[in-house]
């Protein structure tokens, strides 16, 4: 008897090691995964911060390219040198820049670093994109626009002086800087109408842009500083021509303006006043108009773009009617940006972006 206790005891005591070996080994391995598992979050929760700084990193690129026609960069420029980010400790960015599609495109590499060798690579695709076919800042308190009939066109597809289809990306049928005055302009249609205002983002092709770094007014200065045209306000009838596509010129009327008749013309139109335009006039190029109001009726025809000065103290009217029709044209604006280069601002714009790594 006193031989079978001894050996149940044993068999306990063997029993009660191996029961505690196997729970110190649970718990072991419990605090192993344990720790394991808030290592992994916490480098799930730097990598994704890292991700937001390496787009932070584009978005400054984006703020500090020049808003030239093309880009300048034929091999791999940094454009943003390291920049540490304002609200994340220890992490920041750079930014380098590539040409890419005969310069008007470009591929924009951001690196972003951050604590334990963290590291995020994101690759932008950027172009050079217009802004619509007519552009109207300022905010809508300061805006009206009307549209009679169902004949007018305006379209930010781009389109070749002949009619045909550009190469360009779309744009923005009609552009603003402010969202109420796409809800504006977007309510002075009627339901038959939305369809006439084409371009980037479906019909009515209304939407907000970045505001440009000038001023309507200071664009037409730059461009006033070279040879050009004056004419004093007044009825313009009959025929005429102010530039051709193979000789664009500026031509500057100095104060209200209506046009009529079949007259032609290329390059930059700039209207200090109000402008009318009626009959068969067709343009090739870039209208600014510095007045209150612009209206378009008739069989008018503009390629290019129509740019609309800030409001100041008066309210901006806009009236296209008829078969008027305003078309963005990139095949235009090119023979005004080869004439004078560098004026009309052009912001890079993001295409797409990946996560490289």
């Amino acid at each position: 008897m006193k031989h079978l206790l001894e050996d149940s005891h044993g068999i306990a005591l063997v029993c009660v090691i191996f029961i505690v070996s196997i729970l110190l080994t649970l718990t072991g391995a419990s605090l192993l995964f344990s720790g394991l598992d808030l290592k992994s979050t916490g480098n799930f929760k730097t990598g994704t911060m890292a991700l937001q700084v390496a787009d932070s990193g584009v978005q400054h690129a984006l703020a500090v390219i020049p808003a030239g026609p093309t880009f300048s960069y034929s091999s791999s420029t940094q454009v943003v040198p390291s920049t540490a980010y304002p609200t994340m400790s220890g992490f920041s960015y750079s930014v380098t820049a590539v040409n890419t599609a005969a310069n008007t495109e470009a591929i924009l590499t951001s690196t972003a670093l951050g604590p334990n060798g963290t590291k995020k690579v994101v690759v932008a695709y950027v172009g050079r994109m217009g802004l619509g076919a007519i552009y109207l800042p300022g905010a809508a308190t300061n805006y009206e626009t009307e549209f009679e009939g169902n004949a007018f066109a305006i379209s930010g597809n781009d389109t070749n002086v002949d009619g045909s289809a550009g190469p360009a990306r779309a744009v923005s049928g009609i552009a603003t800087t402010d969202q109420a005055l796409v809800t504006s302009v977007i309510n002075s249609l009627t339901s038959n109408q939305a369809n006439n205002i084409t371009g980037r983002g479906g019909t009515p092709s209304v939407r907000v842009v970045t505001s440009l770094p000038q001023t309507v007014s200071q664009i037409a200065d730059s461009y006033l500083s070279n040879p050009h045209t004056d004419l004093p306000g007044g009825h313009y009838n009959g025929n005429g021509t102010w530039g051709t596509d193979a000789s664009p010129q500026i031509t500057r009327i100095t104060g209200d303006a209506e046009i009529n008749g079949t007259i032609s013309g290329a390059g930059v139109l700039i209207v200090d006043g109000e402008l009318e335009i009626l009959g068969n006039f067709t343009f090739h190029g870039l209208v600014i108009v510095r007045g209150h109001e612009l209206e378009m009726s008739g069989n008018a025809k503009i390629y290019g773009m129509v740019m609309m000065a800030e409001p100041t103290s008066e309210e901006q009217e806009v009236e296209v009617k008829g078969n008027a029709g305003i078309y963005y044209s990139s095949q235009a604006l090119s023979w005004v940006n080869a004439s004078w280069p560098e004026v009309l601002p052009i912001p890079p714009r993001l295409l797409a972006w990946q996560e490289k790594f």
